[in-house]
C-alpha cells in the first residue's frame, strides 16, 4: 500500500509538472481512438470515415474540452447514419439530443465518460470506467456512465442491421418499419437496461464506499464494485 501510495505521488508531480503536455495529448489519444471507433463500426460517409480525417479532428479536439469532442463525435456519427439512411439518422438526432439534454445541458464535468463507454465496450472492458468513475468523480456521474452505455447499445444495433436500415433497402423496407427497427435498439434492448442498471449503480456503490471513513475506502470500494459487476452481470444474464 506505501508503494502505491508513493508511486502515485510521483505520477501527480509528474502531471503537475509537465499539465500543459500531458493534458491535451491524452485528449488526442482519446479523440482518435474514439474517431477510428466510429470509422470502424459505422463509417457509412466513407468521405469523412477515413485515418487522415480522423488524426486531423483528434488533433482539432487535443486543444478544445472534452465536450467539444463529444459535439464533433457526435456530428461525425449522425453523418454516417445520414450516409446510411434519414430515417436512421432522425433517431440518432433524437438520441443526441435527448443525452444533451438530460445530461450534458447540466452536468458537463463528466462528459469524457461518454467517450470511453463506447470505446471500452468495443475493448471488452466497459466494466472499469464504473469503477472508476465511482472512485474518481462524484455521484453524479453516474449519468454520464448511463449515456456511454446508451450510445454503445444504439450504435451497435444500428451495425447490427445495417443491411436493413440502409438506403439500399428503400423497396423492402418502408421508412415506418426503419425508424421502428432504429428505436428497437433503445426501447426493447433488454441486455442494454441491464447493463445500464448494473454499471449505473456500480459507481453509485463505488462512490458512497469510497467517501466512508473507514480503513483503506478506495480498495474496499473497488473491490465490492467488481464483485457487484460480476454477480449483478452473471445473474442477468442467467435472467435474460
Amino acid at each position: 500500500m506505501v508503494a502505491l501510495l508513493e508511486v502515485k505521488e510521483k505520477l501527480v508531480r509528474i502531471y503537475g509538472k509537465y499539465e500543459a503536455y500531458i493534458t491535451p495529448l491524452l485528449r488526442f489519444l482519446l479523440a482518435l481512438t474514439a474517431f477510428l471507433f466510429i470509422n470502424f463500426n459505422i463509417g457509412y460517409m466513407k468521405a469523412i470515415s477515413t485515418i487522415p480525417v480522423a488524426l486531423i479532428l483528434a488533433a482539432v479536439c487535443s486543444v478544445l474540452p472534452v465536450n467539444a469532442m463529444i459535439a464533433i463525435a457526435a456530428l461525425v456519427v449522425l453523418l454516417d447514419l445520414y450516409a446510411l439512411s434519414l430515417e436512421v439518422f432522425v433517431v440518432g438526432a433524437l438520441v443526441f439530443a435527448f443525452i444533451y439534454f438530460v445530461y450534458f445541458r447540466f452536468l458537463p464535468k463528466y462528459g469524457y465518460n461518454a467517450v470511453l463507454m463506447p470505446v471500452c465496450f468495443k475493448l471488452g472492458i466497459p466494466y472499469i470506467v464504473p469503477i472508476g468513475s465511482g472512485l474518481l468523480g462524484e455521484m453524479y456521474s453516474l449519468v454520464s456512465v448511463v449515456c456511454g452505455s446508451v450510445i454503445y447499445f444504439f450504435l451497435r444495433g444500428v451495425h447490427e442491421n445495417e443491411t436493413t436500415l440502409s438506403r439500399a433497402s428503400d423497396a423492402a423496407t418502408s421508412a415506418t418499419s426503419k425508424i421502428t427497427i432504429a428505436l428497437n435498439q433503445l426501447l426493447m434492448n433488454k441486455e442494454m437496461f441491464l447493463v445500464v442498471a448494473i454499471f449505473a449503480i456500480t459507481t453509485l456503490v463505488v462512490y458512497i464506499i469510497r467517501r466512508m471513513e473507514i480503513d483503506n475506502a478506495w480498495t474496499v470500494a473497488w473491490i465490492s464494485g467488481i464483485l457487484f459487476e460480476t454477480i449483478g452481470l452473471i445473474s442477468g444474464c442467467l435472467l435474460l
